[in-house]
C-alpha cells in the first residue's frame, strides 16, 4: 500500500499538532517554574564584638510571586546539634520555637525578608553557652503560592558570619 500525497500531508499536520501540544506543555512548565515564590532561610550576624556574636535567622522570598504558609522544619536532634551541650533549656526552646507552626509566616511578599533573633555565640565556653559556631544542619522549608501549589525545599542552615565567610573582611582605615 502506497501513501498518497494527502496521507503524507495529514501525517505532517498531525506531527506539527503534536509538536505544538508538546511545546505548549513545556512552556507552561517553564512559566510555572519561573513565576513562583522561592524561599530561602539563612543565619546572619546581627552584631559582634571581641568574644561574642548575636545572630538573626532571615527568611527571604527571592521569587517572583508571594508565598503563603511559610514554615521551617527541623528535627529535635538537628536543633539540639546547633546548641552547646551546656546551654540552658530556655535557649533550646527559643531556637526550636522558630520551627513550630506558631512561627508560620502567613504571607511573605516577593522581595521581602523577615528576621527573628536566633541566639548567640561566645568564644569563652564558661560564659553563658548557647550556639555552636560553625554548626550546620539541614532544614526543610514548606510553603505555597497564592494558587495553592505546594513547595518543599531542603537547605543547609549554618551558624556563622556571612560577612567574612572565608575568615575575614577588609575594613576601612579609621580616619
Amino acid at each position: 500500500m502506497a501513501l498518497t500525497p494527502d496521507d503524507i500531508k495529514t501525517a505532517i499536520s498531525l506531527l506539527a499538532f503534536a509538536a505544538s501540544l508538546l511545546s505548549l506543555y513545556f512552556t507552561r512548565i517553564n512559566w510555572l517554574q519561573s513565576n513562583r515564590p522561592v524561599i530561602s532561610a539563612f543565619v546572619v550576624e546581627h552584631s559582634s564584638g571581641n568574644t561574642a556574636a548575636v545572630f538573626n535567622l532571615t527568611i527571604a522570598n527571592t521569587g517572583s510571586r508571594p508565598a503563603v504558609h511559610v514554615q521551617l522544619h527541623a528535627s529535635r536532634d538537628e536543633i539540639s546539634s546547633l546548641l552547646d551541650v551546656n546551654a540552658e533549656p530556655e535557649k533550646f526552646d527559643s531556637i526550636s520555637r522558630v520551627f513550630t507552626s506558631e512561627s508560620k509566616i502567613p504571607l511573605l511578599r516577593n522581595g521581602e525578608e523577615l528576621s527573628t533573633s536566633f541566639g548567640a555565640t561566645n568564644s569563652n565556653p564558661s560564659d553563658d553557652p548557647w550556639l555552636r559556631y560553625g554548626t550546620e544542619i539541614e532544614i526543610s522549608v514548606s510553603y505555597q503560592d497564592l494558587d495553592g501549589r505546594k513547595y518543599i525545599s531542603r537547605q543547609p542552615l549554618k551558624i556563622y558570619a556571612r560577612d567574612g565567610f572565608g575568615g575575614g573582611v577588609w575594613t576601612d582605615p579609621k580616619v
